[in-house]
């Protein structure tokens, strides 16, 4: 089996109002982080960073500075998350048959988590992290509540997310043909008419999207120092 881990770093940081992805972090920038787990996995083979053409050599940089003892690429980014996958599938080693995507801007993600994930892909066609919802949940349209919803049957998705190659290929040549936009990876699968397997895990992996996330991971930083 040859993996294939996929990073998008290609966004501009509009929420945020910064590329938090290259802001520093405890002494490093914040995809110094990401990148490090999968670079001393021993499941991952590869390595395809997904950059903006201005950033390319920050990117290259960043890099360097981890040491790496095994392959890693930087490629050209798109203008959304979907585009710069399919520019990174184009790059992806010959060998590779797994495709492990991450967000750049989830720095917590562990080397066990990884490896859980791959191990658990055996007899389906993908699989993905998420935690069941806690809260209850409503249905709005125009801020009026239509229903209320199940929450044994919400649950909330992370990164990574693990597919067979040829499963992720098929599925965003759908994609494509039909226009079709999804919010993650396994969107696509489902759309596709793939089977997305979900397994539980409670570790921290969260998302920096807000200043307010990037309090938190500072602290959690902090707290590990």
């Amino acid at each position: 089996m040859f993996i294939s881990a996929i990073i998008p770093a290609a966004g501009s940081g509009v929420r945020f109002g910064d590329k938090k992805q290259f802001k520093v972090i405890n002494g490093h920038p914040l995809i110094y982080h990401t990148l490090k787990p999968f670079l001393e996995s021993s499941m991952i083979n590869e390595v395809v960073v997904v950059a903006s053409e201005q950033d390319m050599g920050l990117v290259k940089k960043i890099i360097l500075s981890l040491k790496p003892s095994k392959n890693i690429l930087v490629v050209t980014g798109s203008s959304t998350r979907q585009g710069s996958i399919k520019n990174a599938l184009k790059s992806i080693n010959k060998k590779t048959n797994v495709i492990c995507i991450h967000d750049a801007v989830r720095p917590f993600v562990t080397k066990k988590l990884i490896s859980r994930l791959i191990k658990s892909l055996q007899g389906n066609d993908s699989i993905i992290v998420g935690k069941k919802s806690t809260d209850t949940l409503k249905h709005v349209v125009n801020s009026l509540v239509e229903k209320t919803l199940n929450r044994e049957e919400v649950w909330s998705v992370q990164t990574p997310q693990v597919f067979h190659k040829e499963v992720l290929l098929d599925a965003y040549e759908k994609a494509s043909n039909e226009n079709l936009i999804g919010t993650d990876d396994a969107a696509l699968l489902e759309k596709a008419g793939y089977k997305v397997k979900i397994i539980e895990d409670n570790s921290i992996n969260f998302k920096i999207t807000t200043k307010e996330d990037w309090t938190i991971a500072q602290a959690l930083f902090s707290r590990r120092n």
